[in-house]
């Protein structure tokens, strides 16, 4: 990931840059010049989770929309502190990471949501799966207790995988801290499959192209495929959202409506031109056999909101949720002053919808 300084000189130049040559350039190669430019986070480089702004971006939408985007990854569960340096205009996680930032005093709040299932799926090497004689259709209960005593890779304590084992624990009264051998791993997808390979985890949670990749090259197989076969209570939430400081969205309210436009039409565009996503994500996801790209596609081609607008009943669940993995972590519940008006502001999409 570009780091804040590289930021910094790149935004000197390009102001230096537009301000001396303004005045020579045709009009519409200043507009062009002088495009709205904002940089955003993530964990992971390449995942279904943020393919629609990857995807927003090839497909030329952000042009459309007329705003430059630059996507940086981390290679770590949690991001939304980045928010505070300046670097970062805007962070692409799961709602929790921002309910726990707020009770915090981090000053963001969301203004898109683009995910519409949990899809961080839970794989356990094959082997394990036929010793404790389940697999993906087995009873939801049965799943979670052939959980209990393994090492099972996530993207640290926080992070959206490992909320997620904490939840199932709790649905069949099981306590992750002892019953589970959490093991956080930095790194992304390469460290999870190389731990896997070293047999430092038995499986592990996390989103596609990784866990397809192990299916294909790690002999493993989904306990929880979480786009096709949730728990029922999780059949729809809101999983991976935008999230920006408040003095950003004061600032560079603009820049923010624009990438909220180009989001939105990259969503209309899955949805209603699957074949163009299809062919856009198998250039993207490179290295899959077509085999298993295919069933990544059918897996995880439908996670997406129709449109970017957040969702107060969705949120109410991430509440909710939160609440419950907090309790497994020995946390304190998330304070009533958390509501939808304190951390979402939908008013940015609304903007951005107008005329689509």
């Amino acid at each position: 990931m570009a780091n804040k300084a590289d930021f910094s000189r790149r935004s000197i130049m390009v102001a230096a840059g537009g301000i001396a040559a303004a005045s020579f350039l045709p009009k519409n190669v200043y507009a062009q010049a002088s495009m709205p430019e904002l940089t955003t986070l993530r964990s992971t480089s390449k995942s279904w989770l943020w393919a629609a702004e990857d995807y927003a971006t090839a497909a030329g939408f952000f042009t459309e929309a007329r705003v430059k985007v630059n996507s940086n990854a981390s290679n770590r569960g949690t991001n939304v502190a980045a928010l505070q340096g300046g670097g970062v205009d805007i962070v692409l996680g799961d709602p929790g990471e921002v309910l726990r930032a707020r009770t915090q005093n981090l000053q963001i709040r969301t203004f898109i949501a683009t995910v519409n299932r949990y899809a961080s799926h839970v794989l356990l090497k094959k082997d394990i799966l036929a010793k404790r004689g389940v697999d993906e259709k087995s009873p939801q209960d049965k799943k979670v207790e052939a959980l209990k005593g393994l090492k099972l890779g996530t993207t640290g304590p926080g992070a959206a995988p490992d909320a997620l084992f904490r939840y199932l624990a709790s649905t069949v009264g099981l306590d992750a801290n002892k019953d589970f051998q959490l093991v956080p791993i930095q790194g992304g997808g390469p460290a999870i499959l190389a731990a896997l390979q070293q047999g430092v985890i038995e499986g592990f949670c996390l989103s596609s192209p990784t866990a397809d990749m192990a299916v294909q090259k790690q002999d493993c197989g989904y306990l929880f495929q979480m786009a096709l076969n949730p728990p029922a209570e999780m059949k729809e939430v809101q999983y991976i959202v935008a999230s920006a400081g408040e003095a950003t969205i004061a600032g560079k309210r603009d820049a923010l409506e624009r990438y909220t436009r180009g989001i939105a039409l990259a969503l209309r565009s899955i949805r209603n031109e699957p074949e163009k996503f299809k062919a856009w994500a198998k250039d993207w996801f490179e290295g899959l056999e077509p085999e298993t790209f295919n069933l990544a596609f059918a897996n995880n081609g439908a996670i997406y909101f129709e449109d970017p607008t957040p969702k107060r009943a969705l949120l109410e669940k991430n509440i909710a949720f939160i609440n419950i993995v907090n309790q497994q972590m020995g946390a304190p519940a998330l304070p009533t002053t958390l509501t939808f008006e304190t951390v979402s502001d939908p008013s940015i999409a609304d903007a951005a919808m107008k005329g689509l």
